[in-house]
């Protein structure tokens, strides 16, 4: 059933290797926040010039970035994105992209979903696979950094450096994950989400929507090492308590792969999957909602 957490990683580093081949011209798009303000001029790095004109993209073609992905983005609010390919002497190509969503816990939850390499101090958080990717978001934004070739930390931090300067300021955390117990969770494994696309790679709940999820709903699931075992934690926050009690009855009259406890209170649904004592799985419910 858990698949591991790596699709949107793979997506962006897919992304990233495309801008080295030839792509056809983006459609012109009105940007509200000039995004292309947020890019270092050629040399600005010492030895990194342009190589590519900057495209932006929308709702209208963001399909032409992310063939048959667009989905997976329209799930957090994405509003646009602007890319700019960079180049040194020794022909290595670094990809940046700066994402604009709707708000700063989509953003967070973007990163969130993509998270896969080592935690490092840039913008609210950041995310690192060394020499290679450079993620991180700030305020409701969220960037990502490519190379084709591995390069200096130090290189990627540059870069990350010019754009955390022109970025607004500030990001919160969804508040959602303050109510993660602390025994047992998996550094770094929390994803916040709406939509049921974004977590199908972290526990499968059939692809049907039996939860009623949607933009107005905000949910977070966990990993936890329990008695040597690992398991899910998924917290969904409803609009009202009839989607809550709507997603409750689905859990638990549906037939979902290792659904350990099920429950809900107020406007918050709770559930646990893997393969543990059902004791210790209610008991983690129970911290969950209480």
């Amino acid at each position: 059933m858990f698949k591991g957490r790596l699709h949107l990683t793979i997506l962006f580093l897919l992304i990233g290797l495309a801008a080295c081949s030839p792509q056809k011209a983006a459609s012109p798009t009105a940007v509200p926040f000039d995004l292309s303000r947020l890019f270092p001029a050629a040399n600005a790095i010492p030895g990194w010039g342009i190589v590519q004109e900057m495209k932006s993209y929308d709702k209208t073609n963001l399909f032409d970035l992310v063939d048959g992905q667009a989905e997976s983005f329209f799930a957090y609010g994405f509003e646009r994105v602007t890319v700019q390919r960079y180049q040194n002497a020794d022909g290595t190509l670094l990809n940046m992209e700066i994402w604009q969503l709707a708000t700063e816990a989509d953003a967070y939850g973007l990163f969130s979903a993509g998270r896969a390499g080592k935690s490092v101090a840039v913008g609210n958080e950041g995310d690192s696979d060394p020499g290679r990717r450079l993620a991180f978001w700030q305020n409701r934004f969220f960037a990502s950094l490519n190379a084709s070739q591995s390069v200096p930390d130090e290189t990627l931090q540059a870069f990350a450096g010019t754009i955390l300067e022109a970025l607004p300021a500030g990001g919160t955390r969804p508040a959602l994950l303050d109510s993660l117990p602390q025994e047992g969770l998996v550094p770094l494994s929390p994803i916040f989400f709406h939509e049921e696309m974004s977590i199908q790679m972290e526990i499968w709940l059939g692809g049907e929507n039996i939860l009623g999820l949607s933009q107005q709903t905000d949910g977070v699931v966990a990993r936890y090492q329990i008695d040597s075992q690992t398991v899910r934690l998924l917290l969904v926050d409803y609009p009202d308590e009839g989607g809550v009690a709507k997603g409750l009855n689905a859990l638990r009259t549906g037939s979902l792969t290792d659904l350990l406890a099920s429950n809900a209170k107020d406007r918050r649904l709770g559930a646990v999957f893997g393969k543990i004592a059902p004791q210790l799985a209610d008991e983690l419910l129970t911290e969950a909602l209480k």
